[in-house]
């Protein structure tokens, strides 16, 4: 889930789980297309750091269009982050 207000984007490995496994904050994210890392035209990698560490998060989706709008959506929460912090 991302969420402008909050500035974080949480990431959950169940559909029906109540808590997410991760909340990550937006100035922490890097995301890019990776269609050949994960092997899926419409990949798309979330970079972040945790606990002073890089970590990686591999998504897909079958549409080009949704994989897309994901990336625009992180982007867009960014600026509104920066806006509001700076």
């Amino acid at each position: 889930i991302l969420s402008e207000r909050d500035g974080t984007l949480k990431y959950f490995t169940k559909y029906d789980a109540k808590e997410p496994k991760l909340v990550i904050k937006v100035d922490t994210i890097n995301a890019t297309f990776q269609p050949e890392k994960i092997g899926n035209p419409n990949g798309l990698q979330i970079t972040f750091l945790k606990d002073y560490s890089t970590r990686n998060i591999f998504v897909y989706h079958e549409s080009g269009k949704e994989i897309v709008d994901w990336f625009n959506s992180i982007r867009a929460v960014q600026l509104h982050y920066l806006k509001v912090a700076f």
